[in-house]
């Protein structure tokens, strides 16, 4: 399956869906965005004990298992699919179109200011604490060791 721009992209829902609990207001804000702006996808959203150790260990990721809002249904990594244009990561689009769209309970994570610059990833601003509280699930059920 490949992504599409007919703003219900199916292989986005499947990224999203592929853990359970991801973070429903989340997903929400990701599916109304993408219906305004059709060019927007995402290609990680939840992510298990080995594809984080992966993404720690290639430098993707400083986080790891636990201590990443992927590991917690909490955050999505964004790309942008635009005819003619070879760029999925174009920082106009990020800076015209994603950061004027999120409500305050999202950050952009990723921003260029940012410590870890990485356009793609936005998350919940305070999965951490909801992390805490148990409102956030881990995807897999392998305990984080400190």
């Amino acid at each position: 399956m490949k992504h599409e721009n007919n703003g219900h992209c199916a292989k986005c829902l499947e990224i999203i869906n592929k853990y359970p609990g991801f973070n429903q207001n989340l997903a929400n804000w990701f599916y109304s965005f993408q219906m305004k702006h059709t060019e927007a996808h995402i290609s990680c959203a939840g992510r298990g004990y080995n594809e984080q150790y992966d993404a720690f260990m290639r430098g993707a990721s400083r986080a790891k298992w636990g201590e990443s809002s992927h590991s917690w249904n909490a955050a999505l990594d964004t790309f942008v699919i635009r005819a003619g244009d070879t760029s999925i990561y174009p920082l106009d689009w990020y800076k015209t179109v994603l950061e004027p769209s999120l409500p305050p309970w999202i950050k952009w994570y990723g921003r260029p200011s940012s410590q870890f610059y990485e356009l793609p990833h936005i998350e919940i601003s305070n999965w951490r604490e909801l992390a805490k509280e148990g409102i956030l699930k881990l995807v897999e059920d392998i305990p984080v060791v400190s």
